[in-house]
Order: C-alpha cells, then structure tokens, then sequence
C-alpha cells in the first residue's frame, strides 16, 4: 500500500482545485457557440434526459396544475412560412386551423404570413385570402450592402419576381420549385424580425411551415407548463451537437423572451442575415444564430414534436403515452383540412397512441384480432434505425425476426416480390407503396404500452 503524506495531500488537493478554477475560467471566457460548450451543454442534456427517462416518468410535470395559464390567442404570435411554388396550401392550411378552434384568428394581431415573393397578380392574392409579405424583398431593402450580384440568392429572388411581372407562371413556379430551399434560408431571421416588431408582447412565438399542423389542447397543455419569461428554444431536435436544431416542419417554439434578447444583439443579427446567403438549413440558422445568445435547444422536450403527417406517424414505445403537438408533411390537396376536422371534437390533448384511433378509425386493441395484415406496411421507409434482412421465406419467417428481437421491435413488413424482412422501433398506421407487402406489430409490447398510458 501506497502512502501518501498529508503535505503531498494537500499539494494534489491545491494542484485540483487550481486546474478546477482554471477549467472554469476557461469555460466562462469560452464564446457561447464554441464547440467545447456546444459538446458540454449536448451531452450534458443527453445524460440528464437519459438518466430521467430511465429512472421517471417523464412527462409526470404536465399531469400537475399547469403554473402558467396560456391564452393561445392572445399570448401566442404565429409565423407562418410558404412560398411561391407551396402558396396553394395556406388557405386550406388557415380553413384547417379554424375548424380546429380557430386560434390563428386574425392576420397581423396573432399570426403572419411571410414568402419569396410580391404579388403583382390581386386574383391570386384573393385566392390566397391573407396578405403574404415578402420577406426577402424586406431583406433585400433593409438589410444588404453591396451589390446584389453578390448574392446569388437575391438574384434568383429577382428573377422570379420578374418572371411574375411578365406573367410567365410556369417560368416562376420552375425557379420557386428549383430554389425554393434556398429562399426559404433567408426567409427565418426576417420574418422573426417582423412578427416580432409586429407582435413585440407575445408570450411564446412560433415558427411554421404551410404544411405543418398544430394540435390545440396538447400545445396549450405544453405551453402552460412552460415559463415564458426564460429564454427558451423548444422543437423536435435533429442535428449534431455543433448545430443542433429544431426541426422547422415539426414547429418551432421561442420564447417572448428569446426573442426579445436577439433582436437587442444588432450585431448578431446583422450576422445571421450575412450567413443565411448560404446557409442551406434555415431552421439550423436559426439554432446557430441563438447559440450566440447561449439560448440552446431544450432537448427534454424533443418528443412532443412530429415531423410526419398522421399515416406515417412513427409511435414509439418511449413517447406512446406522451401528448403529440405538431404534424407535418400534409401536402396533399385535402389531406391538411381533414386533419382540422378530425381534430375539431378533440379538447384533450392527443397522445402518439391516439394517432391510430384518430386517423385509422380503429381502436389499437383490433391489432390483436390479426396477426398479418395483407397491402400494409406498419414499418415505413426503411434507414439506419431499422433493421432488414433479405432471403426471407415468407411473412411468418419475417414476423419471426420481430419476435426475436421482441423487447426492440414493434413492427414488421414482408415485402412479397424481393423476400425482403424490415423491423422497426415503432409502427405507423398506413405507409404508401404497400402492393406486395404484408405487415403486423408486435402485439404483446403494444398490449403493454397500452397498460402503462
């Protein structure tokens, strides 16, 4: 046995505490947006959601009085993004929220409507039925210096604002279909500038896409448990830990406060406009620029978050009994409506498990009354978190993979043609392209899951 003499003890024990001082100026002095703190404050996050997963239940803070009573009318401003090739979605995505409860209610006081264009067109501006402001001709007038040469972006914003004044509407359904990802980058700082000078006592902002829906009663139940007065930036989280970010289709929630805080840092603003020239991620710009502010994305909440439409809705055994905010992705013509109808009766918040009752007008216990499902695909697109075996005799071959990997897997999907196995983590209600397929769930985890709600 080693011994250690208490003065070589207190030298270690001076020599810690030294290095502990130093770490800590170190890390005070660090810029917010470095990538030590990014990692820091990224696993750090992924740690305590993690151990409190594991240990809690964690959605057990939004069964207790909810400690900030929210106004989803009055407290809440609405940005609504679109563009000239999607344009065609916001009336019907406005006439879905109305039959929903209608809390967008009027342009200008509670929700906006920014785009890549100026209408020069007044019969197709009464189509859309809201005024849509284009906020990159307001970044091209305010907000640039320098020629606009120099800024390929603006430049395919100008031609297809010329292309509509010369009343060439293929022509500029082509270019906002081609470039619409890259306007769509410039269109987030400026429409958070506008709705935020137009709107500067709102609670809570949030930032949509013209496919996207949100379900009232679960973000009113959110909302209310969260403190408006922290700086917060809430959202389904994607991304690696440099720029983690809040998914844009899935909604993203900032706080009054937040908002506020930035648009009183000129210089980081001024900042964000010069890299959203390039950036390709509009919603990622978003996390970056608030980085600097050391305003990160609260990843606790991640999973109230939703960046599919109801079909292909992925329901998962560690959110199945957690409430569901957001949809995204209803691009076809009735499918954004339909979902507002739906939910139109619906005053208590909607958990991932209610997606297959809601929209498969089935109760999840007939899972149990058929083991193989013929020209369904419970499964989805397959990708890295699935896993897929070829060579497979037949479907009960392919239920058996499920089986095997029973504490993981949810779903399974035979694909008939190429004998191709595929298991899944979660189930979805109904994926396209199901001709020679056959598909089931794994009953036993799904009768569990539904014990636990």
């Amino acid at each position: 046995m080693v011994y250690i003499t208490r003065r070589t003890r207190r030298r270690l024990l001076s020599q810690c505490i030294i290095l502990l001082i130093f770490f800590l100026i170190y890390f005070v002095v660090l810029p917010r947006d470095s990538p030590i703190r990014l990692a820091i404050n990224f696993n750090g996050q992924r740690l305590v959601n993690t151990v409190r997963g594991a240990t809690s239940d964690r959605d057990a803070w939004l069964r207790a009085d909810p400690p900030y009573p929210i106004d989803l009318y009055a407290d809440v401003g609405y940005l609504i993004k679109t563009g000239y090739g999607t344009r065609r979605r916001v009336p019907e995505q406005l006439a879905a929220f109305e039959a929903a409860g209608g809390f967008l209610r009027q342009e200008g006081q509670n929700f906006l409507v920014v785009g890549d264009w100026t209408t020069v067109n007044e019969t197709d501006a009464e189509a859309i039925g809201v005024p849509v402001h284009d906020a990159i001709q307001k970044v091209l007038e305010t907000k640039i210096r320098g020629k606009m040469e120099d800024y390929p972006r603006l430049m395919k914003h100008r031609s297809l604002q010329e292309q509509l004044e010369a009343g060439n509407e293929t022509k500029a359904l082509q270019i906002g279909q081609d470039f619409g990802w890259e306007l769509d980058a410039v269109k987030f700082i400026m429409g958070m500038e506008m709705i935020q000078k137009k709107m500067p006592y709102k609670k809570w902002y949030i930032i949509l896409d013209d496919d996207t829906f949100l379900i009232r009663p679960s973000l009113e139940l959110l909302l209310s448990h969260l403190d408006p007065k922290k700086p917060q930036y809430i959202g389904n989280a994607v991304g690696d830990y440099k720029g983690r970010f809040a998914h844009g289709g899935s909604a993203i929630l900032i706080s009054g406060v937040a908002m506020r805080e930035l648009f009183q840092r000129p210089e980081i603003v001024e900042e964000a406009y010069v890299e959203s020239m390039s950036e390709t991620w509009g919603d990622r710009l978003v996390a970056t620029t608030l980085q600097k502010l050391g305003i990160y994305i609260e990843e606790a909440y991640s999973h109230h978050f939703n960046g599919e439409p109801p079909s292909i809705t992925r329901i998962r055994s560690d959110r199945f009994c957690s409430p569901l905010v957001s949809f995204h992705g209803l691009r076809r013509p009735g499918e954004m409506l339909q979902v507002g109808k739906t939910l139109a009766k619906v005053n208590d918040p909607v958990l991932w498990r209610d997606v297959w009752e809601l929209f498969g007008q089935s109760p999840l216990s007939a899972l149990g009354d058929s083991a193989v499902r013929l020209s369904v695909d419970h499964v989805g697109k397959p990708d890295e978190q699935t896993r897929t075996w070829g060579g497979v005799k037949n479907t009960e071959a392919c239920q058996a993979k499920c089986e095997e990997h029973k504490r993981w897997c949810l779903a399974w999907t035979y694909e008939l043609g190429t004998k191709r196995c595929n298991i899944s983590p979660w189930f979805v209600l109904k994926a396209d392209d199901a001709k020679q397929k056959a598909s089931g769930v794994n009953w036993p985890k799904v009768q569990n899951l539904l014990g636990t709600c």
